[in-house]
């Protein structure tokens, strides 16, 4: 019996990502899911109490992805690996940045779709904005603390330049995942982006 359980559930989530990417949040109906997962509604609501809950439980690894992706790429501890890269010492931080690139779009394509497109009427129809301004606060608090740990380098102090720098990097994910990039031509996309991204920062850094 609790193997059923666990394969009607699974079925659940496959059926209802597949109907939210094709017809968005608001467009869906439990009744749609329940139908296409071959059970009754009033049994679907064993398993999710709400369309929103089962459309979170969906796109959750990719919002717990994207938090990762947030306090790795602006670790307060370590910011010794930032300074060697304006420093021109060392490209290690690009190419992890790469790296966490890839591993987004290759492994959440379809959970980045229905954040980024699909998740109107829903509790995450917002999501992208608020991510955006916590990782603003996040991406000044670094600047400031490595301005303060290393003088000698520039820092920029004005928040909506972090922020339309945050936009532009949805803007750059919104585009790649519409385009049906095969895996060689999504590392030299990625690649190319990171790299005009880092030269900025390290122009501007190192600024007198």
């Amino acid at each position: 019996m609790q193997i059923k359980k666990e394969y009607t559930r699974e079925q659940i989530i496959i059926v209802a990502k597949r109907i939210f990417l094709k017809k968005g949040f608001s467009k869906t109906s439990m009744r749609d899911i329940a139908k296409g997962a071959g059970i009754g509604v009033s049994n679907l609501y064993n398993y999710f109490v709400s369309k929103d809950e089962l459309f979170r439980h969906i796109v959750m690894p990719l919002m717990m992805e994207l938090e990762k992706m947030m306090l790795e790429h602006h670790d307060l501890r370590d910011q010794e690996q930032f300074r060697r890269y304006a420093s021109g010492e060392s490209d290690e931080l690009l190419i992890e940045h790469v790296q966490s690139y890839m591993r987004l779009i290759s492994n959440y394509r379809d959970e980045l779709k229905l954040i980024l497109y699909q998740a109107q009427g829903s509790s995450l129809e917002t999501f992208i904005d608020e991510y955006t301004e916590r990782c603003t606060q996040q991406v000044l608090q670094f600047m400031n603390v490595f301005k303060s740990r290393y003088p000698n380098y520039c820092a920029i102090h004005t928040t909506f330049t972090y922020h339309i720098h945050l936009v532009w990097m949805f803007n750059f994910i919104s585009e790649v995942i519409k385009h049906q990039l095969d895996p060689q031509e999504l590392k030299n996309a990625i690649e190319d982006y990171i790299q005009f991204e880092f030269a900025g920062w390290r122009a501007v850094m190192n600024k007198h």
